[in-house]
């Protein structure tokens, strides 16, 4: 059975694919999801060898710090950064903070060059995006490529890296549309409820993952995101169910687990309610699509 996001471990994952035609455009060097205890973790932005590459690095938990050109920002969860190697900035974890944790993708080539130009021009280094977010979600999901082993071939990485470049260069250039930033508390939640959704977690389960009172989450839970807590792990197992029915031969009964529902019959009622038709039938109709 194919890993899920719920259980992947920390760890990152490297690729040094040779084809130089697609190095130019844009390629995966480095992926991962991490955190840090030591404030051994200290990465000084002029003082590192894997030059020409770009970093998107967001906050899931904790707290982190990044100097860049004499300025200190705080990252917390929400927040992300893109920095360029080498670049005149320094991120750690800073001596206040317990721990730090994060998601991070490294890449290279023109495009991406170009492209992470153009946003820090528009918008700077610093971006604040809610766990829903295009770009946080497509991380989230070579994450999992990478922990299945999915990320075979130089082709492939470099379709991922460019899509990831395009996901973030569109959602930067909506931020000055204005966008609400979720508190801490909320993507807190809300990242557990990715990280856990094939368990048995409920909404208590993600009211304490936020450290709030259930009555409490629940209100401000729906002022942040528009949905319920329950509305919203509903939405997160319905759609990896979708992803699942469009993309693999997986019997009914095995998506039906891997989207974190124990009972098959049940799945199949609350899929119907959230799509309008059955598993079956919706699998039919990507068939040929």
């Amino acid at each position: 059975m194919a890993l899920t996001p719920s259980s992947l471990t920390y760890g990152s994952y490297g690729y040094r694919f040779s084809d130089p035609e697609l190095q130019q455009i844009a390629q995966i060097w480095s992926l991962g999801w991490d955190e840090q205890k030591t404030t051994l973790y200290d990465w000084d932005g002029t003082n590192r060898r894997d030059r020409g590459k770009y970093i998107f690095q967001y906050t899931t938990a904790g707290k982190g710090a990044i100097d860049i050109e004499g300025t200190t920002y705080e990252l917390t969860p929400g927040q992300a950064f893109i920095v360029n190697i080498p670049g005149d900035y320094r991120y750690y974890l800073p001596d206040h903070s317990d721990k730090w944790e994060f998601m991070f993708l490294t890449l290279y080539g023109n495009v991406v060059e170009s492209y992470w130009n153009q946003i820090q021009e528009n918008v700077g280094a610093i971006l604040h995006m809610p766990p829903d977010a295009p770009p946080v979600s497509y991380v989230h999901q070579l994450l999992t490529s990478a922990a299945n082993k999915e990320i075979a071939n130089a082709h492939q990485a470099s379709g991922y890296a460019y899509q990831f470049t395009m996901e973030l260069f569109h959602y930067c250039s909506t931020l000055e549309k204005g966008l609400v930033q979720w508190p801490d508390a909320i993507i807190a939640a809300s990242m557990y409820a990715k990280n856990h959704y094939t368990e048995e977690i409920s909404p208590d389960d993600m009211a304490e993952a936020s450290g709030m009172s259930r009555y409490h989450f629940t209100r401000q839970f729906k002022a942040a995101t528009g949905q319920t807590p329950i509305q919203y792990l509903t939405s997160i197992r319905i759609n990896k169910a979708k992803e699942l029915l469009a993309n693999t031969k997986y019997s009914a009964e095995e998506i039906a687990v891997l989207a974190g529902y124990k009972n098959a019959n049940y799945f199949t009622k609350v899929f119907k309610k959230q799509a309008g038709i059955t598993p079956g039938r919706f699998r039919e109709s990507h068939k040929h699509l």
